[in-house]
């Protein structure tokens, strides 16, 4: 039921009590008090109040305090979000000082949340916002819903809140949720599925603490099972599957989610671990200490079996390796994915980050919205973008772009094409451009923060409408595409700084993915390290031991600015080079030294390029063409990254790209 509320008596009781300082006897008692206290911090409920924000620094350090808070509580949100999707409504979490850690907010108040600055890092506890749910949950410790003129600002008459608190089993205050929404939407079951939410949360963290030691022990266990190259599947006595690694799943064409729980009967014939009807086989209890080795017959893999027996001598469980015996097939269907080859089961880690851009990937690949991936340069953007695609798409075209490597004079005729004789230099059958390519699956545009800003217009309008026109021709061709955009940019600074548009980044925002740096992921590079190494020494036939603690510690020590492209990059060369059975040595002695060290040239050598370059344009008969081609390769060859190489030029990458192919500077 709707909650009664007469919004014009509450508007005059507000105002009564801003101006003539009268208090309304309808008020109830913690609004009352929370107006009394803001009167008295002198705040000035007329004013356009935007919620400051924390420093970035200052932000940093929240999320890495309430980290815990964030796993538990964002599945959450995802799923009260879920429950009001397209009402207008966003879903906060705040620290317990009224900070905001995460917020999930509706594509249809992205406009209104960037105005009133709900965004992360923005305080809205009561000295800070006025009377609001977030502020009066903090102060009273109780769930409580604040709805229109009951805020004190006057800005945020046209909301209702709905605020509990998440307490610790001491009742200490470990944050608070909140969910917002326009004021004629108030209902008493909004606050009733938050405080829902926040007791279950509540009764997570009392059971986290009790399992932490569990859970680390079981983390360093299923690190060893999944780097396994073999699959590995654990059932219990009545053939339940309880553990399964990745490599076991893939074997079983099925998922490690999907799996847990079901009988090992239904996804293959378990003859060696249970018989058909759920008891364990004779020849188990014939040769109880030895490994039982067969064929399954449903998939084609060799099976090597051995009993788990409790103390008392009776079974427990089964466990099994599973070698594959049908690489070819699997190697047939990722040949018919149609431009893609990264699936979810690709993406390596198990750093808590990263688990929660996974899952949110997941949770996009989904449905069809439009999907924006912020990540550093070599995070792994275009792997997830693959992965969303083939969750569900796998037999649809996937079309990639990058918007950095095109010149601007041509980067319409790419994207949408052309007709015939559309201008100089065009095909004389005029050609279909990628939008059209990508027909019924997913355009990829790469880089989407390189675009030129006429590009983006011409964009906006294909995402809002939905067809295209192909250049020089009239024909409306409506456009079916899934469109998942990617950059290494912050596209909000960038659209304060009038390089974005802020309507394109609106329709492109509507599910946003952060990927993180392998530095705030450094409990990953282990694993990391132990795949790429068998990866690369599989390909290239030598013989690696397994690389040493303090090896790895090093690794961990180092910031990875290249992130994970880097790292794997620095595996290769290590096993390439060296002439022994171990790179330990090798790789702290020669690779991780050239990277630590500090980057000079960006100091030191580009104040000299300036001086020499001034001193030669000085010189008579010089020829400009020839100083443009020295020193852009004099940058390409001090800095091979093409983003740092055109910082020190002072130039786009789209701009670098044009002039190292009119140079013939392409490598």
């Amino acid at each position: 039921m709707k909650i009664s509320a007469d919004f014009d008596v509450m508007k005059k009781t507000w105002t009564d009590f801003v101006i003539s300082n009268v208090i309304g006897n309808q008020l109830r008692k913690p609004i009352i008090d929370s107006w009394l206290r803001c009167q008295q911090a002198k705040l000035n409920p007329w004013a356009v109040n935007r919620a400051p924000s924390v420093s970035e620094e200052n932000f940093s350090k929240r999320l890495e305090q309430n980290k815990l808070l964030l796993d538990v509580s964002i599945p959450f949100m995802i799923e009260l979000q879920e429950f009001v999707n397209k009402s207008g409504f966003s879903t906060t979490l705040t620290d317990p000082n009224g900070v905001i850690l995460e917020l999930i907010c509706d594509q249809s108040i992205l406009n209104e949340a960037f105005t009133k600055n709900l965004v992360r890092g923005s305080i809205w506890n009561e000295h800070k916002a006025g009377t609001n749910a977030t502020g009066l949950a903090i102060e009273l410790l109780q769930p409580i819903q604040v709805i229109g003129a009951e805020h004190y600002f006057e800005c945020y008459h046209d909301l209702t809140c709905s605020a509990a608190p998440i307490l610790d089993e001491n009742g200490k205050l470990l944050g608070v949720m909140d969910m917002a929404g326009p004021k004629e939407l108030a209902y008493p079951h909004t606050l009733g599925m938050v405080v829902a939410a926040t007791k279950a949360i509540s009764r997570q963290f009392c059971v986290a603490a009790s399992n932490r030691q569990i859970d680390l022990t079981n983390h360093y266990l299923s690190t060893l099972i999944d780097s396994m190259s073999d699959g590995v599947v654990a059932v219990d006595v009545q053939g339940k599957i309880i553990g399964i690694n990745s490599q076991g799943a893939k074997i079983l064409k099925t998922t490690t989610f999907e799996s847990y729980g079901k009988n090992i009967l239904e996804i293959m014939d378990g003859e060696t671990i249970l018989d058909h009807n759920g008891h364990v086989p004779p020849a188990f209890f014939e040769e109880k200490d030895k490994h039982i080795i067969t064929k399954s017959k449903k998939i084609n893999c060799l099976i090597n079996s051995k009993l788990i027996l409790h103390e008392n001598g009776t079974v427990a469980g089964a466990v099994a390796t599973l070698k594959d015996l049908d690489l070819k097939i699997n190697v047939i269907e990722k040949a018919k994915r149609k431009g893609t080859r990264f699936t979810f089961d690709d993406i390596i880690g198990e750093s808590s980050d990263l688990l929660r851009s996974v899952h949110l990937s997941q949770i996009a690949a989904k449905g069809s919205a439009t999907v924006l991936l912020e990540g550093e340069s070599g995070t792994g953007k275009e792997m997830f973008a693959q992965a969303i695609h083939n969750a569900n798409q796998s037999d649809k075209p996937f079309i990639a772009i990058n918007c950095a490597g095109i010149p601007e004079s041509l980067i319409e005729s790419v994207l949408f094409g052309y007709e015939e004789g559309s201008f100089t230099g065009a095909s004389k059958h005029g050609k279909i451009g990628k939008f059209e390519l990508a027909k019924d699956g997913t355009i990829f545009l790469d880089e989407i923060g390189e675009m030129p800003l006429n590009t983006q217009t011409i964009l906006l309008r294909v995402l809002q409408e939905r067809y295209i026109q192909r250049i020089g021709g009239d024909k409306d061709i409506p456009i079916d595409v899934r469109i998942i955009a990617a950059t290494n940019k912050n596209l909000a600074e960038e659209v304060k700084k009038g390089r974005f548009r802020q309507d394109l980044y609106y329709r492109l925002n509507v599910l946003q993915i952060n990927i993180p740096p392998l530095r705030k992921r450094k409990k990953d590079i282990p694993i990391l390290a132990d795949f790429f190494l068998k990866e690369i020494t599989q390909s290239c036939g030598k013989f690696i031991e397994p690389l040493h603690p303090s090896t790895i510690a090093t690794m961990q020590e180092y910031e990875w600015p290249g992130n994970v492209r880097q790292f794997k990059n620095a595996i290769e060369q290590a096993v390439n080079f060296t002439e022994t059975n171990r790179i330990d040595d090798y790789f702290i002695s020669s690779y991780l030294p050239n990277l630590n060290e500090e980057l000079t040239p960006i100091e030191e050598l580009l104040p000299q390029q300036k001086i020499s370059a001034v001193s030669t344009v000085e010189k008579p008969n010089v020829d400009l063409k020839d100083l443009e081609f020295t020193t852009i390769r004099k940058a390409l060859s001090l800095f091979p990254e093409r983003k740092k190489a055109a910082e020190f030029l002072g130039i786009s990458r789209s701009t670098l790209y044009r002039k190292m192919k009119q140079y013939h500077l392409e490598d």
